[in-house]
């Protein structure tokens, strides 16, 4: 971080002594060590939550990615849907239901209705079907 030389650093202790006196040199040594480790940790707590936010922030942007990549399929298929679902109303007839019997009955063609007890189409007696 500061490029110090040892002899920088043997006049800046030269200079501490003379300023301090030698019984409060080791004290002022301690407190700038305290000092020095503080700014230290500091400097790298911060400098780990903007690489976190940073990894963060690139993982947020490959998340929306993977989700467009998830949701091409999906608006594949809807597209796909639509394409099929559209012939499909455009050729359907609409029907009316028929309120006594319940079943649909095309415009324009007449009503049947069975006799009661009779509950569709029989079969004669005797006919084996194959």
């Amino acid at each position: 971080m500061f490029d110090f030389s040892f002899g920088e650093l043997a006049l800046l202790a030269v200079i501490a002594l003379l300023v301090v006196g030698p019984e409060k040199l080791p004290e002022l040594a301690r407190t700038a060590g305290k000092w020095v480790g503080y700014f230290r940790r500091t400097v790298n707590n911060v400098r780990s939550e903007v690489e976190q936010q940073l990894l963060l922030d690139e993982m947020r942007k490959e998340a929306e990615k993977l989700k467009g990549y998830a949701n091409e399929p999906l608006q594949e298929v809807e597209k796909f849907k639509a394409s099929i679902e559209e012939p499909l109303l455009a050729t359907e007839e609409p029907s009316t239901v028929s309120a006594e019997s319940g079943s649909e009955v095309a415009e324009g063609e007449p009503e049947v209705t069975l006799p009661s007890g009779s509950s569709g189409p029989s079969r004669p007696q005797g006919q084996i079907l194959h």
